[in-house]
């Protein structure tokens, strides 16, 4: 969207907006906000010796005096009222996605459906927090029909502050379950956060409920606009029958008479598409749209994918979904690899679930002890994980089922020397402890 800043000199125009100055292109305009770690005052200059102007709290040194400068209180405040301004003004639908698992593939499911047939925006990645998703709706296109952004949050209030700059027109819950517990205490009171998502609905908009999640449907009640829910276990407008797994192949289904193929493997993400069909039903998607856009579905970055390793004694298979983790992902997840269709081992890399709060060594030794019987080896990654390693171990795993390691580095290496022809490999751990590193080392290696 275009937006006018007073420059020292004439007024400017620009068309993009960019918090990070190694993105900044001659149409952009700078905003400087100052983050936990680094302060974007100290990059103004650099970008704008390219941007045509720059949003600061204060007028740092040495900045090009032909460019636009605006000078607020509060630079992270001005990106969220100028997503308040560019939603109040522009006539696109708002498609905005929540939930404890999920968020980011369902936003890119509904996302590919819904483009089968209108002009469609979405946000990058998992810009989701109190600066990610305004500046998503900040770079919103002039000619955009469709806008699909996810809202995460951290702490109460998050999503009531995104939300009510931005009122959804549809609001998609995937899951509520014990994700940044660190910050909440209770599953209860994330429920009671996610929540602000509905409150905050355009009046008369929808929402689209996991008739499967019963804390989904619990802070649905009262709701007055349209509901709409999706399911597999229990009744719902969009719920899914006839029902065939087929482990990393993907699943087949039949819906409201349709009968659909999904490369994704794993329940979880016949979860997540189903979702985003209800979500591209509620914004006018035609059936023959929906098949069109299945068909392109694939994998976000490190979330599910499927990578075939060539060994020098055959073949071998990682399930890279080292970009976040959590019990109740990780529980997703290896399920999905005891239904795999497996020649070798299956083999479980489990690093460190964050932000789980007091209770961590609790949820870490609950997922170990939860562990299928199926796995053959376990390979436990960062502090926590030692007690994911004391659930296992009381659930029957021991010897050289069993392994620990400080950081990914060390575990990689162990794992490069461990894997062979036939063996299935599930990497999965929160971001911060950085399994992506051994996808790396293993791709490198064959």
């Amino acid at each position: 969207m275009a937006a006018t800043a007073s420059s020292r000199g004439a007024d400017i125009s620009t068309s993009s907006v960019v918090i990070d100055s190694r993105e900044v292109k001659p149409d952009s305009v700078f905003f400087a906000i100052k983050g936990e770690r680094l302060d974007g005052h100290q990059f103004v200059a650099q970008a704008l010796s390219i941007a045509r102007g720059a949003v600061v709290s204060h007028v740092p040194e040495n900045v090009p005096t032909d460019k636009g400068i605006v000078q607020v209180d509060d630079t992270t405040v001005a990106l969220q009222q100028l997503a308040r301004s560019i939603r109040e003004r522009y006539p696109f639908l708002l498609i905005a996605v929540t939930g404890s698992a999920g968020k980011t593939t369902t936003k890119e499911m509904i996302a590919t459906l819904v483009a089968s047939e209108r002009r469609t925006f979405k946000s990058w990645g998992n810009f989701n927090n109190l600066i990610g998703c305004p500046l998503c709706i900040d770079n919103v296109p002039d000619d955009a029909e469709v806008v699909v952004s996810e809202m995460g949050m951290n702490h109460k209030g998050e999503i009531a502050l995104l939300a009510g700059l931005t009122h959804p027109d549809v609001g998609v819950y995937t899951n509520i379950g014990p994700v940044h517990i660190e910050f909440f205490g209770t599953i209860e009171k994330i429920a009671e956060a996610k929540r602000e998502l509905l409150e905050n609905v355009k009046p008369g908009g929808t929402i689209v409920l996991n008739a499967d999640n019963q804390y989904v449907m619990d802070i649905s009640r009262g709701f007055q606009g349209r509901k709409m829910t999706y399911g597999i276990e229990h009744d719902a407008d969009f719920r899914a029958t006839d029902v065939r797994e087929r482990g990393l192949f993907g699943t087949t289904f039949a819906l409201k008479g349709h009968d659909i193929e999904l490369s994704l493997p794993g329940r979880h993400n016949l979860e997540n598409l189903l979702a985003a069909i209800a979500a591209a039903r509620a914004v006018g998607i035609s059936w023959e749209g929906i098949g069109g856009g299945i068909g392109k579905l694939k994998p976000a970055y490190h979330r599910g994918v499927i990578i075939p390793l060539h060994l020098p004694t055959g073949g071998a298979t990682i399930y890279d979904d080292s970009y976040n983790s959590n019990p109740y992902a990780l529980k997703r997840a290896l399920e999905l690899m005891k239904q795999a269709d497996v020649g070798g081992r299956r083999i479980a890399v489990i690093g460190d679930m964050l932000e789980l709060g007091e209770r961590e060594h609790e949820y870490h030794r609950e997922a170990g002890a939860a562990i299928p019987s199926a796995i053959d080896v376990v390979i436990a990654v960062g502090p926590r994980s030692k007690s994911l390693l004391d659930g296992a171990r009381s659930a029957g795993f021991n010897g050289d089922r069993v392994h620990h390691f400080d950081d990914a580095e060390s575990a990689g290496a162990f794992l490069k020397e461990l894997i062979r022809a036939g063996d299935l490999v599930l990497i999965k751990a929160s971001r911060g402890i950085g399994l992506d590193k051994i996808v790396t080392m293993l791709e490198k290696a064959r």
